[in-house]
């Protein structure tokens, strides 16, 4: 098959070294391979790269997601054009995989602040009871951390390690404990709340002739599920819904943190939901292990983008970054006024910062949209994986 003018744009990188990459491949004559990883729109489609940068591209043809594609570069320029020369069959198992698992799971995700509002509100439901589903619900909601406990180093590190990103790499190498892990928690949830919804459906049908397998259902649960909990379930999916969306966005922010190229850089998203009071919110991270400057130092530098909705601050963002040993902090909110609060306590985080032990670099407040300044790869599959996509 081939198919003339489609035209793909590379998405915007501020690392040079992988944006000139990226470009010396788009040459008149050059082949590559990309598998179809989304659709943005009507004719518009992101290409993976089997290099691992991503494309923006425009095409009139059909694609389908996880269609592998063989292009020909026949011009380049702002944006360079490309013609599909020979679609392939077959894709490697890992990439067969992430495709399968971003259409099972995109549909599904859902901001974890969601899931934990409703959670305290049926947790509310069930308070002092004892049966086996109300105290999964209470083991789950007692997973997440505090205000008070994430402020704290040791609290902000155990809500990483417990975020769920890290379950898989828990469970092969035992014996690390899973207690408190949130996505182990939230399969243990969907599945109770799941057996349960099974027994109450068979009950409102007892004239079903196909009630659930002994596999999909536990008669024991429905005889111990408290009056106003069955009625809660009852009446929708709610709260499983929300589980197996929160499950699902833990497993596309575990994609998003996989290797992106064969430099080995090191780079996780992580979204840690918290409760303040009868209140639940989360944060937002993008951790990411980034090249040395000066190649001839041993020690990592490392950043973290932050993601926050502080209670009448709207949402606001931030990039902590260490090199050697110096910090360096900017802000970014679309508020006037914030950014002006946030500039006149910046002598505050300073003094933060050195009572912490930590030699204070650059400290900044913008106004506008967050700039993105993470490695190519990282950066791209974070978009990609855009719950608004």
């Amino acid at each position: 098959m081939e198919i003339q003018k489609s035209t793909a744009q590379p998405v915007t990188s501020s690392d040079p070294k992988n944006l000139s990459r990226l470009m010396a491949q788009l040459q008149p004559g050059h082949s590559l391979d990309a598998v179809v990883t989304a659709k943005m729109a009507e004719n518009s489609f992101v290409l993976k790269l089997f290099s691992g940068e991503l494309l923006r591209a425009q095409t009139p043809n059909v694609l389908e997601l996880g269609q592998i594609l063989r292009l020909e570069v026949i011009k380049t320029g702002m944006v360079p054009e490309l013609k599909i020369v020979a679609p392939q069959l077959a894709a490697l198992p890992e990439q067969t995989a992430v495709v399968q698992a971003l259409r099972q799971y995109l549909p599904k995700q859902l901001n974890l602040t969601d899931f934990a509002v409703s959670l305290q509100q049926v947790a509310t439901l069930t308070a002092g009871e004892s049966d086996t589903v109300s105290k999964v619900i209470h083991d789950t909601l007692g997973a997440l951390l505090s205000k008070d406990e994430l402020m704290s180093a040791e609290g902000l590190k155990r809500g990483i390690s417990n975020s769920g990103i890290f379950l898989e790499a828990k469970l092969a190498n035992p014996p690390v404990s899973l207690q408190g892990d949130l996505k182990a928690h939230l399969l243990m949830l969907a599945d109770v709340l799941q057996k349960t919804q099974n027994n109450l459906d068979s009950l409102s049908n007892a004239e079903s002739s196909h009630p659930p397998t002994s596999q999909e259902a536990d008669p024991e649960l429905s005889k111990t599920v408290p009056d106003i909990l069955a009625q809660a379930l009852a009446k929708d999916n709610a709260l499983l819904n929300k589980t197996e969306g929160a499950i699902a966005r833990i497993v596309l922010d575990q994609l998003a943190s996989l290797p992106q190229n064969d430099d080995h850089q090191n780079a996780w998203q992580i979204e840690v939901p918290f409760t303040d009071g009868n209140h639940a919110h989360s944060v937002k991270l993008k951790i990411n292990r980034e090249s040395k400057a000066n190649q001839a130092s041993e020690q990592a530098n490392w950043s973290v983008m932050l993601e926050l909705n502080p209670p009448g601050l709207g949402t606001l963002h931030s990039k902590i970054s260490l090199v050697d040993d110096r910090i360096d902090t900017c802000f970014w909110s679309d508020q006037q006024a914030i950014t002006k609060l946030i500039r006149g306590h910046l002598d505050l985080l300073s003094s933060r910062y050195t009572q912490a032990g930590l030699a204070v670099g650059q400290l900044n407040v913008l106004a506008g949209a967050v700039i993105n300044s993470t490695s190519s790869g990282f950066t791209l599959l974070t978009n990609l994986l855009d719950e608004h996509i």
